[in-house]
């Protein structure tokens, strides 16, 4: 899409930055992937080894360089931990869309991380990378998710029956979407 000369955006918020993945936060991803609360709904098992996590931001990268994902390390700005990653994936350039994937430290649930990190992302997908449309894929049971893309703005379109596989089962997901025009209705 872009070429390996595209550099990555670096994004800023009231607490966060939002930077490119490295090498150095393997370990802090490490932890957040291995942890099963947060890999139960997240479509694959939880890392076993930091080797993995190694490979997890490896495989971000090289989408990155291919144009066909990004995925920024959410970091707090006074301290600079890594406590979760947000991005675009399953990017159909010729269609203007993608879907948004996030995942952050349960000791950082319930304080507004992901919505912040969210909101920047989302903005920057509709001005920079000129989406029309953001599609999110949230199991029912997932909650929090779910009530955090409604909070974005995100619209149900409907349930995906056995979706996806993950922990040795099939899965449910329920399709959201978020339009650029609905997403500038709301003067974010």
């Amino acid at each position: 899409m872009w070429g390996l000369k595209k550099s990555f955006p670096e994004l800023v918020t009231s607490r966060f930055i939002l930077r490119e993945l490295e090498p150095r936060d393997a370990r802090a991803l490490y932890v957040i992937l291995s942890t099963e609360e947060v890999m139960r709904y997240y479509g694959s098992d939880p890392l076993l080894a930091v080797y993995e996590a190694k490979n997890v931001i490896a495989y971000f990268k090289d989408q990155f360089q291919q144009g066909k994902a990004i995925r920024w390390a959410i970091c707090d700005r006074d301290t600079n931990e890594l406590i979760g990653t947000i991005g675009f994936h399953n990017w159909t350039p010729q269609y203007f869309r993608a879907e948004i994937g996030f995942e952050v430290a349960p000791s950082h649930w319930r304080r507004g991380v992901a919505f912040e990190a969210a909101s920047a992302v989302i903005r920057y997908g509709f001005d920079e990378f000129k989406f029309h449309r953001i599609s999110a894929l949230v199991a029912p049971g997932n909650e929090g998710s779910n009530r955090l893309v409604q909070k974005l703005g995100f619209t149900e379109e409907g349930l995906l029956h056995d979706y996806a596989y993950s922990h040795g089962r099939f899965m449910d997901l329920t399709m959201y979407r978020l339009l650029k025009d609905e997403w500038n209705e709301r003067g974010e």
